[in-house]
């Protein structure tokens, strides 16, 4: 499939190496030929001609070969563009879980060194091999018209080449399969550490980390090393394969001419075919090894395409804002414990609903499942309308603050940018200017991922304790108003304060509602809320 829109030019290049190849060969005929001459004792002039003839083969070839191969190479190219451009518009659209499950690590080592190791062979390798292909049958063909003795004797090579071959994919292929999870292994080490450095370091478990990347760094090259000494003995084979061949050449060659069946000059052209014919089958044969890791990473990125891709929440009949949740049940992939269990909840369009509750009580999750970045195992979501879920954990990408905004509003003008960081209370964004690198503090960097909502303008916003790590500041709850105002919110709050102020107040507990109502309404009633609210109010104190 990828390679249909490119036919034209594969044929092209098909073509042109098969006319590059045939006139190749008459490079070593022309060769054999001036032997001959010379044992005739012809002249300077038939020599000269005969090279000339040989300049003007080896130039056409050589032109010939570059052309298709320079189509080739951009037809392949230009397939892998379209495939990587799949894997990352694949990968973006993974399921959170499935991403969680499989560690990030995995994720970037399929749309990075897999990317790269598949360009490395579509760009270098698989050239190569479909030259070598050619030329390979083309000196068949070439073998045949001069004398197939010749041709018969060059295959004493092919036993030796084929149980260095068969070997070699035996005991190769398993051991780039876990080159490749190994180094997706030690990659997700290094993004933990990285990205967890100050718990790292607040825990003191600095030098246990670094263990455990020297640990998997280590496993990485003694897997490197096992495929290294496996691929020395593959090449060690192909070398005695090449002499036996050619011995081989060499000795018919030397009794048909003894026999008055083939000139001196017609035996040395056997010899420089047998070179031609043996040098592209050496280049298939080591181009296994780079064929056989692009083959492994090939299959890792169709795995990331075959993934079913996560589809929008379906249309449903409730008005726009609304949220409805009737006998939710989930449970994360890997686990049988249900961290949602029968959850119904209703929540009228313009409504601002705030989750509360102990960690693991089942609040993100709920927030999540609305998001539409999970699928309930059982029970109903619906939704009316689309739904920006706004995390604790936001990203700020490179660029600046212009470009971090329009991702969500590519066609959005400057006035607007500033529209929306005004109503988060985002002020230094007109001092420092839109074109500034984002280059912020963790209470900035929130700024922008509410402003961004704004510009989206979703009838739904779930923000999972989006202000967790700006602490209590002031700026974030203002902005937080601003956001929820005029829209169906639905907030995991880490201040109970937030909580005061909400239409409605959700209390989970082991993956229940254990009560919902006005925030009024749950602190008159003496409830599990109430006594929360009591304990929270006197630690604030």
């Amino acid at each position: 499939m990828l390679l249909r829109p490119y036919r034209a030019g594969l044929s092209a290049s098909a073509v042109l190496l098969v006319v590059g190849a045939a006139a190749g060969l008459g490079v070593p005929a022309l060769q054999g030929r001036i032997v001959d001459d010379v044992i005739a004792g012809a002249g300077l002039t038939r020599l000269g001609a005969t090279v000339g003839l040989i300049l003007l083969c080896g130039g056409c070839a050589a032109l010939l070969v570059l052309w298709g191969g320079r189509i080739l190479v951009r037809a392949l190219q230009s397939a892998l563009a379209d495939l990587r451009e799949q894997v990352v518009d694949a990968a973006v659209r993974l399921d959170p879980g499935l991403v969680e499950t499989a560690g990030s690590g995995d994720v970037v080592s399929r749309v990075t060194g897999d990317v790269e190791s598949v360009t490395g062979a579509v760009t270098e390798v698989l050239p190569r091999t479909t030259q070598a292909v050619v030329t390979l049958l083309v000196t068949a063909a070439g073998f045949a018209v001069l004398d197939p003795w010749l041709g018969l004797a060059a295959l004493v090579a092919l036993p030796v080449q084929l149980v260095a071959g068969r070997r070699f994919l035996r005991r190769s292929r398993p051991l780039y399969v876990r080159q490749q999870r190994m180094n997706a292994d030690r990659g997700q080490a290094l993004i933990e550490s990285v990205t967890g450095a100050p718990t790292v370091r607040a825990h003191a478990r600095e030098t246990g980390r670094l263990g455990l990347i020297a640990t998997r760094s280590l496993a990485s090259v003694e897997i490197g090393r096992a495929v290294t000494k496996v691929r020395n003995v593959f090449n060690g084979g192909i070398n005695v394969a090449e002499f036996l061949g050619l011995a081989a050449v060499l000795a018919v060659g030397f009794r048909q001419v003894d026999a008055g069946l083939l000139t001196v000059g017609a035996a040395t052209t056997g010899a420089l075919f047998f070179q031609r014919f043996f040098a592209p089958v050496s280049v298939l044969l080591a181009g296994i090894d780079d064929l056989q890791r692009a083959e492994v990473g090939l299959s890792r990125l169709v795995g990331v395409l075959r993934v079913p891709v996560r589809s929008a929440v379906p249309a449903t009949d409730v008005p726009e804002g609304a949220v409805t949740l009737e006998g939710v049940c989930f449970s994360y992939p890997g686990t049988t414990r249900r961290v949602l269990d029968g959850v119904s909840l209703e929540v009228a369009p313009r409504s601002r609903v705030v989750l509360v509750g102990a960690s693991g009580s089942g609040k993100s999750t709920v927030a999540r499942l609305v998001a539409g970045s999970l699928r309930p195992d059982g029970g109903s979501v619906r939704i009316g309308g689309r739904t920006l879920l706004v995390t604790q954990e936001i990203h700020r990408f490179t660029g600046t603050v212009a470009e971090n905004l329009r991702l969500v509003a590519p066609e959005a003008s400057d006035e607007e940018l500033l529209a929306a960081t005004d109503a988060v209370g985002a002020a230094w964004v007109r001092t420092g200017g839109l074109d500034s690198d984002a280059v912020l503090d963790e209470a900035a960097v929130q700024q922008l991922a509410l402003a961004r909502v704004l510009l989206a303008d979703p009838p739904v916003v779930v923000l999972d304790e989006a202000t967790a790590h700006a602490g209590t500041d002031d700026r974030l709850d203002a902005a937080v108003d601003a956001v929820t105002c005029g829209r169906t919110s639905l907030i995991v709050a880490h201040r109970l304060s937030q909580a005061a102020g909400a239409d409605l107040v959700v209390m989970l507990d082991a993956g229940r509602i254990v009560e919902a109502g006005p925030h009024e309404v749950l602190v008159a009633g003496g409830g599990r809320y109430a006594r929360l609210w009591a304990a929270w109010r006197a630690r604030a104190r």
